[in-house]
Parts: structure tokens; sequence; C-alpha cells
């Protein structure tokens, strides 16, 4: 179940990122102000991959992650990556030990895959939704009422619905 909600949402911002113009996705956003949608893209990928390239260590620490320019300026290099992740996403749960960077020294937090998921997951949605806040100038642009939104959220609107009808 989490590995399909992570593919689905992954797979929206996948849909996002094909219709959108490379100019708009690399340049400073008016609406961000002091960044792009590139960046907000390349944060969530980076995440998704730290916790990939470092699940069979045992370790996974979001602070090592690479910060390739590349994935926050070419829009093909970014698709490319989601689809990567997506492809590599189920893998049995296991204990993870969380490493967070904390002032001079490091913290470490037990944790597991699927909680690693859960999180990555809330991660992509929150940003998705400071994405969905910069496309609201872009015309072109045509995205699901889900994107940004969280699960339980489009859930609860659901069952408002059918509550009144």
């Amino acid at each position: 179940m989490l590995v399909s909600l992570n593919s689905e949402v992954l797979g929206e911002l996948s849909d996002f990122l094909s219709q959108l113009k490379s100019e708009d996705f690399a340049d400073c956003s008016p609406v961000l102000r002091t960044s792009s949608i590139g960046q907000h893209v390349r944060h969530i990928l980076e995440l998704y991959d730290c916790m990939l390239s470092q699940y069979e260590s045992g370790i996974v620490c979001y602070d090592d992650r690479k910060r390739d320019k590349r994935l926050e300026t070419d829009v093909a290099f970014a698709l490319a990556k989601v689809k990567e992740i997506q492809s590599n996403l189920k893998l049995e749960d296991k204990e993870i030990i969380l490493k967070m960077a904390v002032e001079t020294d490091f913290e470490t937090i037990q944790s597991s895959y699927n909680r690693e998921l859960c999180y990555n997951l809330e991660h992509c949605i929150h940003h998705q939704a400071l994405i969905k806040i910069a496309c609201n100038q872009l015309d072109y642009i045509s995205l699901p009422s889900s994107f940004g939104v969280a699960k339980s959220t489009i859930d609860y609107v659901k069952s408002l619905e059918s509550s009144a009808n």
C-alpha cells in the first residue's frame, strides 16, 4: 500500500513535469521568490534517493544528499529520476537508523523503511502543495485536484460530500 501511494504521488509529479516548460522549471518563481519549482523537485527526489541508496546500509541520513543541480535545471533528467525512484520503491520493510545532523554532531533515531516511505510521501505532498501555488500563474499547466493534497484530506472531503447527499 505504501509503495503504491508513493508511486501514485510520484506519478502525479511526473505528469506535471511532462507539461512544464524548461524555463518555468529552472527559473526562480515570482510566487516562491527565492526558489524555483526545480529546486523543490530536486529536494523531493533527493530525499527519496537518499532513502533508497542508503537502504542496504541500514542507516539513512537525509543530510548526506548530493544536491545535484541537474535535478533542478533539467526537466528530462528529473523525469528520469522520478521513474528510477518509482521502479525501486518496492523493498522489504526493515529496521533503519535515521541519522540527523544536530548542530555540530549527529543524532540517531530508530525507524523503518515503511516509516521512511511515510515520511517521503508526506514530504513530497508538502512540496507539491508549494509547487501548485507557483503554478497558479502558469495557465498551460493542468494539475489534478489531488496534487499537493494529503490523502487523509482527500478522504475527508469525499466523506463530507457523501454525507451531504
